[in-house]
């Protein structure tokens, strides 16, 4: 058995912070059997200055995004320094990144992740891992979910693993996996138009307090993506043109407003959920679920995902605070070690590509440095 410690992050769609979580793992690279234990972790939410530049991201000229995929980078490197150094994080083997999302269009041939990687690995004395979609859009994948690429190793007790986050995706086994629908990415927006000290609708109180407008909700549930067959993939841009124009907080009460979309975020994630037991084996008759990701502490959200499941024949399991909150960051330095180790990390099951892959950009630290790269990774 071998053991390496690494960093991951990730910055989502919901522009709540960049996620840092430092994991051991442990396991065998002959029999891919794989094991976690997350040392520490912390959200570093981001300034109303950063919030704002990375919202505004795709709206920039090309010289401007450029200035800004350099500052981001720079922006990253600090910060995880930061947290290497307030932990007195000394075993640290490499940091893993996924970036932030500023285009995210696969049908068209192309996905852009912020954080220029060789700026950020100038601060780093270890190597650096960063850009995991490229590769697999190149080769005519949807580039997303990644997420499932890491839990067919380390969530293997899970049928199913649900992530509410900017995006809800879901992961089947580890083998089959796609974006749902929007959600917190959607909803964080509307409850800060109600007061702008909402960064999100906290245990979906603001939801609750709201009616479902049958209108919209009928839209929402009509859209294209979701008459698309998996694997699919969504993002900002979808979302920008199909889904805003839908919300008119001239025409409807925010809170009600709320209300359609955490309806609507319920009913696309249940619907996945039955439809992924479909696909399960005879064995199987109580698939078990996993929600995490910043949804899953909105408890109005999870109370009608539960309404909707029940009597289907789920276990819904309850994931301690750490997986529920960084789950995403710690995929993310999985695949990490994968890219390090020279193993497959994105899979063409999941992303609808033509090959598996070995996805990432492997920077390494300054020449002057001690660091020894881990064969690149030296297992401990």
């Amino acid at each position: 058995m071998a053991t390496f410690v690494g960093i991951g992050c990730m910055s989502g769609s919901s522009l709540d912070g960049l996620d840092i979580c430092c994991v051991e793992f442990t396991g065998d690279v002959c029999s891919d059997l794989w094991g976690y234990r997350i040392l520490t972790a912390e959200t570093v939410p981001y300034t109303t200055e950063w919030t704002d530049r990375l919202r505004d991201a795709a709206k920039l000229s090309g010289a401007d995004l450029i200035k800004l995929h350099v500052d981001y980078g720079q922006f990253v490197g600090r910060t995880v320094s930061e947290f290497i150094e307030k932990n007195n994080l000394a075993n640290v083997q490499f940091v893993s990144s996924h970036g932030h999302s500023v285009f995210h269009q696969p049908t068209d041939g192309f996905t852009f992740q912020l954080g220029d990687g060789q700026t950020t690995s100038t601060h780093f004395t270890i190597p650096y891992v960063c850009d995991f979609r490229t590769k697999d859009v190149c080769l005519g994948g949807q580039g997303a979910p990644l997420v499932p690429c890491g839990e067919r190793f380390l969530f293997t007790n899970n049928e199913m693993c649900v992530n509410l986050g900017g995006i809800a995706n879901i992961g089947i086994k580890g083998h089959s996996g796609y974006d749902v629908s929007t959600c917190n990415i959607v909803l964080n927006r509307l409850a800060s138009q109600i007061n702008g000290k909402f960064l999100f609708d906290k245990d979906g109180q603001l939801a609750r307090s709201g009616e479902v407008v049958g209108e919209v909700l009928e839209k929402l549930n009509d859209l294209s993506y979701f008459r698309q067959p998996p694997p699919k993939s969504l993002w900002r841009d979808y979302i920008e043109k199909e889904v805003y124009p839908l919300l008119n907080r001239e025409q409807y009460k925010i809170e009600d407003l709320l209300r359609t979309c955490t309806e609507h975020v319920a009913l696309k994630v249940a619907e996945a959920c039955i439809d992924a037991k479909e696909l399960m084996p005879n064995n199987v008759s109580v698939p078990s679920v996993l929600f995490t990701g910043g949804g899953a502490l909105n408890k109005f959200l999870i109370e009608l995902i539960n309404e909707k499941l029940e009597g289907k024949g789920f276990k819904v399991e309850k994931a301690d605070e750490d997986t529920i909150n960084f789950k995403e960051a710690l995929i993310f330095a999985f695949l990490g070690l994968r890219c390090l180790l020279g193993e497959e990390n994105v899979f063409r099951e999941i992303t609808g590509s033509s090959s598996d892959t070995i996805s990432g950009s492997i920077h390494r630290p300054l020449p002057t440095r001690t660091a020894k790269p881990i064969s690149l990774l030296n297992a401990r």
